[in-house]
């Protein structure tokens, strides 16, 4: 048997970061909480190489403006399998089609039709790392903030 014990980048995003405890209470059910990092300003360099991926998407300049400034709460989870457990607890990326047990179906009434129409990205509370690879690239873009354990 392997073992899954994982990491996952967690960040909250601007529309939900006045209730980033309420929501980390939530799911330090999940997994364990190493370490959470506020940045009061996100820079632009940051926010561009973590949607690098998406960079030849027509959406791409207006989320990474979305964050530009703003302030974001990370945080490092580390448990079995808490890839997959955040991304249950957390939802579909569309608020509008998440549960509403579900973090994004608690924390926020947007809607991604909505953000494509006002060419916007979704204020869908929080972004989770996909997949262990995807994690290990956007651990690139964000461990300068977090101290060495």
């Amino acid at each position: 048997m392997r073992d899954m014990t994982q990491q996952t980048l967690i960040f909250i995003k601007p529309d939900a970061v006045d209730r980033a405890e309420e929501i980390f209470s939530l799911l330090d059910q999940h997994g364990t909480r190493v370490q959470t990092v506020a940045l009061d300003s996100t820079p632009r360099e940051d926010m561009e190489a973590h949607y690098a991926p998406h960079r030849e998407k027509f959406f791409f300049d207006y989320v990474v403006g979305e964050f530009v400034g703003q302030p974001l709460v990370l945080a490092l989870y580390e448990g079995e399998d808490v890839i997959e457990k955040m991304k249950t607890a957390i939802g579909p990326t569309d608020p509008a089609k998440a549960p509403d047990d579900t973090i994004r179906g608690k924390f926020s009434d947007d809607s991604l039709d909505t953000a494509v129409s006002e060419k916007r990205g979704v204020r869908n509370a929080i972004h989770r790392s996909d997949s262990p690879e995807e994690f290990a690239r956007e651990w690139g873009v964000w461990k300068k903030y977090f101290t060495a354990e």
